[in-house]
């Protein structure tokens, strides 16, 4: 017998250094390292979470922000059920490249898959070049869920994650 009831997988995308394994280690292993270690290709872990009742095995899939591993992702977009579409508030660049982000998941995707646009480091509020308005107008307006969290504090990571994880569960099971 299993031990979940459900299977949700997720990616985390978005550009090189925006904290996309960061926010992942935080959220499966409650760790954070300042050391930054580029991903290769794509990297994967599991996070079993209770919803409703019924145990939910998250399989969280972390990719490679590089250009030069974009052509690995069309297999991963296959099967997903949730997106955490990942920005850093302190560089302006990777916000204005979320529509490229945005028009990727649209052609890869299924219509309905979940996406959330995550806003990375609001711990550091001294560099911040992306104000928080301008996250939840860009998701509004393009009916996505919306948080700023900080893989190095921890705040709202386990709360992004549990959002998007309800509105599988909400979409697929109820």
């Amino acid at each position: 017998m299993s031990q979940y009831d459900y299977l949700f997988k997720i990616l985390v995308l978005g550009d090189i250094g925006v904290g996309k394994s960061c926010l992942l280690m935080r959220f499966s292993d409650n760790r954070f390292t300042e050391k930054h270690v580029c991903t290769v290709g794509m990297d994967f872990r599991v996070r079993n979470v209770e919803l409703a009742g019924r145990m939910v095995m998250l399989q969280i899939w972390d990719t490679a922000g590089d250009e030069r591993f974009k052509s690995l992702l069309p297999s991963y977009y296959r099967g997903a059920h949730g997106i955490l579409l990942v920005y850093d508030i302190t560089s302006s660049k990777s916000f204005r490249n979320i529509d490229g982000w945005l028009k990727e998941i649209r052609r890869m995707s299924s219509e309905n898959v979940n996406v959330m646009l995550v806003g990375n480091k609001c711990d550091d509020l001294d560099n911040r070049q992306v104000r928080m308005e301008q996250g939840f107008n860009y998701a509004n307006h393009r009916a996505l869920g919306f948080y700023e969290v900080s893989a190095k504090s921890g705040a709202n990571v386990n709360d992004v994650f549990n959002m998007l994880s309800v509105g599988i569960y909400n979409r697929l099971v109820i």
